[in-house]
């Protein structure tokens, strides 16, 4: 089994406002580690990215639905696509979002660690932004 850390974001703003900008992939450059001047869509419906701690990535995002489900695979092209799980869901008037990162094949401890430490970044920015601006 791959290793795995799950983690786990109160955001208090409605979850439907939430989910309605996560669920868009052209916020993402808003609050995830990918430069915006290099993020746009791809004829596939795959989204290019370069990616603040290196290198350019393709990303493939689970279209909207009712569930929550708001999975993406962050990979190379030509490599396998690794999915990682995050869900919306309500939580009162306020939104839980929860997200598990999966160490790939090839990282290391260190380069696993790192990656969460920009994860986490990444999620106190989403919840700053959706908080403190009111943006959604």
């Amino acid at each position: 089994m791959r290793r795995s850390q799950t983690i786990s974001v109160q955001i208090d703003r409605p979850y439907l406002l939430v989910y309605a900008y996560l669920a868009d992939p052209g916020n993402y450059p808003h609050w995830a580690a990918v430069d915006p001047n290099f993020y746009h869509r791809l004829e596939s419906g795959d989204w290019y990215a370069e990616v603040r701690f290196g290198g350019v990535r393709h990303i493939r995002f689970t279209p909207p639905n009712e569930f929550g489900v708001l999975d993406h695979a962050v990979f190379v092209p030509g490599e396998p696509l690794l999915w990682t799980p995050m869900r919306a869901m309500p939580n009162e008037s306020g939104t839980e979002l929860i997200f598990t990162f999966f160490q790939r094949p090839g990282t290391s401890d260190e380069q696993f660690r790192s990656a969460l430490e920009w994860i986490n970044t990444d999620f106190m920015t989403l919840k700053s932004l959706l908080e403190h601006d009111g943006s959604s």
